[in-house]
């Protein structure tokens, strides 16, 4: 295979890139060569519930299959492939594809006639598949896809060591939150819940805000790290069984910029480069006390002021609040936490579409407060 033009390594390596971004100069590099190559996308697997969901992908036409998800279990050709660490190449879609499964509907509404997909893995561990797809038939021979495999690869080790940067990342905070007893307040469930809450809301706006899957699973994985400026706070005020007094409350509201400045510390540290994901970490942790009608702290931004993913979080975090027990009050009920979320957005504190969200699905939500309780 020739060199990767410097041009190329160059653009892969500029700050502030997204995985999305650099899929796409991926696709402009093999389009030189393959030009029947019209969409290279690469779906997540996570092993704890089994469910592959659609990621990043680039489309010639600019149409991206979104928000998918299904259970690798329901998809056995998929699965197959997974257990035998196999490649498989389709030269006719139309005909031998005949599921009714979203993915397969929206390729043959598309008109993608032929297909090569590659299992990806970490050491022994699955973490995705890489779809390459064409709108003609009987393109992927065995030349063709031995250089994709190298676009296979490279994609997937872009993902995994940006995973493994954040990865590391979050174990730094949470080792830092156990020292700090932070857990005695906000259980690990509780983070769970935030980040299942956050994903199912940002799932349910997406189209409104135009979030793509690479911002929601980036929102689900950081989400947990919201009140992380809570580790510098005296266990006197954090611990303190009832309402805090106004002066211990000042003191309180002081963990939002402790967790600025411990994020913004160990990004730097660890050497991450400026992109979506240290944005958003930021964000998560600078922003979800803001409230849209200025009354939040500690900027007492407005509206357009706040990013969309603090806004997201902000509603999360008042739900799982409400919802259970804290030192000074008691769980509320489901009607009474609906209600409150109705007021609050009702009066804009809260974003309305991100509260529509839990309104118009309580089940669901419902749902993830009892798969994690105290």
């Amino acid at each position: 295979m020739n060199t990767l033009p410097q041009q190329f390594i160059t653009n892969l390596q500029k700050k502030r890139a997204s995985l999305t971004e650099r899929l796409s100069q991926l696709h402009d590099i093999i389009s030189i060569r393959y030009p029947f190559v019209h969409r290279l996308a690469m779906a997540l697997y996570d092993p704890e519930t089994d469910l592959l969901k659609t990621f990043i992908s680039s489309n010639s036409d600019g149409e991206r299959l979104v928000g998918y998800e299904a259970k690798l279990g329901d998809v056995p050709s998929l699965k197959s492939l997974a257990d035998e660490r196999k490649s498989r190449v389709v030269n006719d879609i139309n005909g031998l594809f005949n599921s009714e499964k979203e993915h397969t509907t929206w390729l043959k509404a598309h008109h993608y006639q032929s297909s090569y997909t590659q299992p990806l893995f970490q050491g022994e561990h699955l973490s995705g598949f890489m779809f390459f797809d064409s709108r003609s038939a009987n393109v992927f021979t065995a030349e063709t896809t031995s250089f994709l495999d190298v676009f296979a690869e490279l994609t997937s080790e872009l993902y995994l060591l940006e995973l493994r940067a954040m990865r590391s990342l979050i174990g730094t905070v949470q080792v830092a939150s156990g020292l700090a007893k932070i857990r005695d307040l906000e259980t690990g469930n509780h983070l769970q819940r935030i980040a299942n809450y956050a994903r199912l809301i940002a799932k349910k706006i997406a189209n409104h805000f135009e979030l793509d899957d690479e911002f929601i699973e980036y929102l689900h994985l950081f989400a947990p790290l919201h009140d992380i400026g809570k580790v510098g706070m005296p266990d006197d005020i954090l611990l303190k069984p009832g309402r805090l007094l106004d002066d211990e409350w000042v003191i309180m509201r002081q963990h939002v910029e402790l967790g600025e400045k411990l994020i913004a510390q160990l990004i730097d540290e660890l050497g991450l480069e400026e992109g979506i994901a240290t944005s958003m970490m930021r964000n998560v942790v600078a922003y979800h006390h803001e409230r849209c009608d200025g009354s939040g702290y500690p900027r007492g931004l407005t509206d357009h002021q706040i990013p969309i993913e603090a806004k997201i979080i902000a509603v999360a975090d008042v739900y799982d609040s409400l919802a259970h027990r804290r030192p000074y009050k008691q769980p509320w009920t489901e009607v009474a936490i609906l209600a409150e979320l109705k007021e609050e957005a009702a009066s804009g504190k809260l974003d309305p579409v991100c509260v529509d969200a839990i309104l118009n699905s309580p089940t669901e939500f419902s749902h993830i407060r009892h798969n994690f309780p105290d």
